[in-house]
């Protein structure tokens, strides 16, 4: 009878402390799937923020300093000019992931020739430098800044006016790059313009020969807050 009483004592004791070590599991895996479920939460909540700011509408100053345009055009049979120019100013709108307007305007007045041809024994840079700046091209100094104004962006595109010695045409920019944040954007792009159109004319009587109509920009734009 002891023996028995005291078997069931055991019994009684065994299942007790089995029954806690089940209820102390139980509530260890609530607390573990409560906790991930938190950290899940909190992850989905972070990725909304960042693409609802991403999404959001901004306009971004352009930073002129880290900005810069490309240049480029040619001679044809004998060799091409190549330089960059400043940007001046501008500023670029957003919405959705998207450029929704914005203008960038460059400084005429700072073309820069990097090609060896215009750095011969027979020629010099400042020597093309003038000549771009005259009425053969340019016309700087009754026209001392052009610009691109932004007016759609599809795909990997982005199309606006263009203005040269005052004359404005529709071009297109293609895109190469093009990341937008929540603090600005970076980003570059090709447009290449018939020279034609906005009287980029050398009067010499070769010049329908050997120069190209085409003269190529290829845009650097940083842009923030």
């Amino acid at each position: 009878m002891y023996y028995s009483l005291n078997f069931a004592k055991n019994t009684v004791m065994k299942t007790n402390k089995l029954n806690s070590l089940l209820l102390s599991l139980a509530i260890a895996a609530l607390f573990a799937a409560c906790s991930g479920g938190g950290q899940q939460e909190s992850t989905s909540e972070e990725a909304s923020e960042e693409t609802a700011s991403t999404d959001a509408s901004a306009t971004f100053a352009v930073n002129a300093g880290d900005s810069e345009v490309a240049w480029k055009g040619e001679v044809a049979g004998v060799y091409g000019h190549n330089g960059v120019i400043n940007v001046q100013e501008g500023s670029i709108s957003v919405a959705g992931g998207k450029v929704t307007g914005g203008e960038v305007v460059i400084d005429m007045t700072s073309i820069q020739p990097l090609d060896s041809a215009s750095y011969s024994e027979e020629n010099s840079a400042q020597d093309l430098v003038n000549h771009l700046s005259t009425g053969d091209f340019f016309l700087v100094e009754e026209f001392p800044t052009a610009s691109f104004v932004i007016k759609s962006h599809n795909e990997n595109q982005l199309v606006g006016d263009l203005t040269i010695r005052g004359i404005t045409s529709e071009e297109t920019v293609d895109l190469s790059s093009l990341e937008i944040s929540e603090s600005g954007l970076v980003g570059a792009g090709t447009l290449v313009f018939d020279r034609q159109k906005y009287d980029v004319k050398w009067e010499h009587y070769v010049q329908d020969y050997i120069l190209s109509d085409d003269i190529s920009l290829t845009l650097s734009i940083s842009a923030g807050n």
